[in-house]
């Protein structure tokens, strides 16, 4: 158990005995370390692992110094007592009033004492709150279009009917929203929704359900274009892939899905690779700054892009100094540095100009304390905190673009963050059997990962981008925003020039 962690114990015997057991161990490891160290240091000769070495000693004493102090703390301070749950309060659901009253010949409706007919206490009820369910029903809507006719005998119109998912088709466009939603929000597969839907008495195949997924897709091609134009005109973007199974038969290697990032938007495209000839079809027409990984096929393409200009992630940064410390506690010190980074950006509590002067003054500050650190790590390339410190200062450019240009973000999780939604549902459905099941799949997860952002109900929002598509126009979902965004998200063109300008000096 960590040091950490007993905070939350309550057994104080227990503690004890976990101090007991620690304690031997670390008198255990202590004494074995330090003839390790003689050893060492006579054989050897190695100064960089044997201060390594008793850095680790230090740092079991330490933690054995938590633990006591743990033990006392828990020893001398009383429990506390157990808070009580209360209901979870319901404000998204509707309210109906059910009343309940006996039927005229119930026979409860008489006195208990005398046998005499109970009688009604006018505006007296015993009132309670009770969670109830409607389930999902399907139904055959028998529509009958009213025909209209002119007495010139020249003009004869029809009624508009219900919208339908295909022109045509049997299926109203609410059913084929339901099976998007349920795909592509909650990752049931085609052939799972199948079987629901038997169970409540509509006879349908996955294909059949396939085939309204598509015409949609088709509909909705003018909105995803459209969010993809917005993103590309953005100055700063997030770029990351994921891979995305294929179950088509034609190889083992999986597709890879893009994923493109601004502020508010989110874009998937699925492509056959990840190399630097997809990063140039995919970007290579951009303009601006790119945050993304290390990876070299990143590099590759943006190098025949002069107008693309890539920005590191400090979050991977991180990730490989946590992932270095267990054996290495010196790399507490990157983790520090790295985390007074994003501290100093939420002082500036969205303020652009706030901002750049911020990272001007005191995040450069602090990239010269990590940086003096960092050329002092990297001589020790065969341990994992020498291969940690190796990647950011080949990556040191990247990772302080973002000191002149308060618009570039720390790290690239926007983007990560936008996987996930695919992420799950490649772990359900499985991935895609064709070219066109990735294409409608790209398109889906974009608008509904982007209405998400925006808390925008995907049901509703899928549903009005189509049927503006169908009249020609780009229906975004900040666009249907309740209540307005806040200022922050929308930042003039002349504060975002301001605080560059006072950023780059």
């Amino acid at each position: 158990m960590r040091a950490r962690d007993l905070e939350q114990e309550q057994d104080v015997e227990h503690l004890r005995r976990i101090a007991l057991a620690q304690h031997l161990q670390i008198e255990q490891l202590v004494a074995a370390l330090a003839r390790k160290c003689k050893e060492l240091e006579s054989f050897k000769g190695s100064k960089d692992e044997l201060q390594q070495t008793l850095a680790l000693i230090n740092t079991l004493l330490q933690e054995k110094q938590k633990l006591d102090e743990a033990v006392a703390k828990k020893a001398s301070s009383p429990k506390k007592p157990r808070t009580k749950t209360g209901q979870t309060e319901q404000t998204q659901l509707p309210i109906t009033d059910k009343l309940c009253a006996f039927d005229d010949d119930d026979p409860d409706k008489i006195c208990d004492a005398c046998g005499g007919e109970l009688h009604v206490m006018v505006g007296q009820f015993e009132e309670s709150e009770l969670i109830d369910v409607v389930e999902v029903e399907y139904r055959v809507l028998k529509v009958k279009r009213q025909k209209y006719a002119c007495r010139c005998g020249g003009c004869i119109k029809t009624a508009p009917g219900p919208e339908r998912a295909a022109d045509g088709g049997r299926y109203s466009l609410d059913v084929a929203i339901k099976i998007i939603i349920d795909k592509y929000l909650y990752h049931l597969p085609l052939a799972r929704q199948s079987r629901m839907m038997a169970q409540h008495g509509l006879v349908v195949t996955p294909q059949t359900l396939w085939d309204q997924l598509y015409a949609v897709a088709q509909r909705l091609k003018i909105t995803v274009d459209g969010l993809m134009n917005h993103v590309m005109a953005q100055p700063v973007i997030g770029l990351d892939q994921t891979g995305w199974p294929r179950l088509d038969g034609e190889g083992t290697k999986p597709w890879q899905m893009w994923c493109l990032t601004a502020p508010g938007a989110v874009v998937h495209r699925i492509r056959d690779d990840k190399s630097a000839a997809t990063f140039v079809a995919l970007v290579g027409e951009y303009e601006g700054v790119i945050v993304c990984d290390a990876a070299s096929t990143h590099g590759a393409g943006a190098r025949g892009s002069p107008k693309i200009v890539l920005a590191g992630c400090h979050a991977h940064c991180l990730r490989k100094f946590r992932e270095a410390e267990p054996d290495h506690p010196e790399a507490r010190h990157a983790m520090k540095w790295i985390g007074a980074l994003y501290e100093i950006d939420a002082r500036a509590d969205g303020d652009l100009i706030r901002l750049a002067n911020l990272r001007r003054t005191e995040s450069t500050a602090v990239l010269a304390e990590y940086k003096t650190w960092l050329w002092e790590q990297a001589t020790l390339k065969t341990l994992s905190i020498g291969n940690a410190a190796g990647y950011v200062i080949a990556n040191w450019d990247r990772l302080t673009l973002f000191v002149n240009d308060p618009r570039i973000p720390l790290d690239n999780n926007a983007t990560e963050s936008g996987l996930r939604g695919p992420v799950v549902g490649r772990r359900n459905h499985y991935g895609s059997k064709s070219r066109s099941g990735t294409q409608v799949a790209s398109i889906f997860y974009s608008l509904i990962e982007t209405a998400k952002h925006h808390d925008v109900d995907p049901r509703e929002y899928l549903r009005a981008a189509i049927l503006a598509a169908d009249r020609g126009e780009v229906l975004f979902p900040w666009n249907m925003q309740r209540p307005p965004p806040p200022p922050a998200a929308n930042v003039s063109d002349a504060t975002v020039v301001t605080a560059v300008a006072a950023a780059t000096g």
